[in-house]
């Protein structure tokens, strides 16, 4: 054991910095790292004494207080536009140029399924939607959301196809 200890001494030595070195170097990481906002706010607050007066001021037992009537609930959302009511099966939203899977969610959630709701859109129901749309705003003029429902409405795939592109075998 001795000749092992003699021949091997040096990388002993060698993996016992190596162990001083990372150990240092975790703790150095976690202390420049920036503390949690709960911890931050803990640390700012230094705990005030407990008063004893305030203490034996205390009752022994308590008391639950009454709690006041619900609040009635705020309503911060404006309401959804005013499109005329859906009549008929759900038409596939997506075959709109520009019209992906998100904006058809959302389209359907403002309870827009038809390509015929959208064809007969006016000025100020374009403005409304298009102020529902979020990241969206903007498609319905950019696209012609009303003219290529219109198409897709009467059921004319030649007149879309020539002014749109291809629609495919899906109308």
């Amino acid at each position: 054991m001795l000749n092992w200890i003699q021949e091997y001494w040096v990388l002993g030595l060698i993996a016992l910095l190596i162990g001083i070195a990372t150990g240092w170097w975790i703790w150095a990481q976690r202390a420049a790292a920036p503390a949690p906002p709960h911890i931050k706010a803990a640390r700012a607050a230094p705990l005030q004494p407990v008063r004893p007066e305030i203490v034996a001021a205390q009752p022994a037992q308590f008391v639950a207080e009454p709690v006041a009537a619900p609040l009635e609930p705020v309503v911060t959302a404006s309401p959804g536009p005013a499109i005329a009511v859906a009549v008929g099966t759900p038409d596939n939203l997506m075959l709109l140029k520009g019209v992906g899977p998100k904006l058809n969610t959302l389209l359907t959630g403002l309870g827009i399924i038809r390509f015929d709701q959208i064809a007969a859109w006016s000025t100020s129901e374009i403005t409304a939607v298009d102020g529902r749309l979020g990241n969206f705003a903007g498609r319905v003029v950019r696209d012609n959301w009303v003219d290529q429902a219109g198409f897709l409405a009467r059921g004319d795939k030649a007149g879309f196809e020539a002014k749109y592109g291809a629609l495919g075998s899906e109308l």
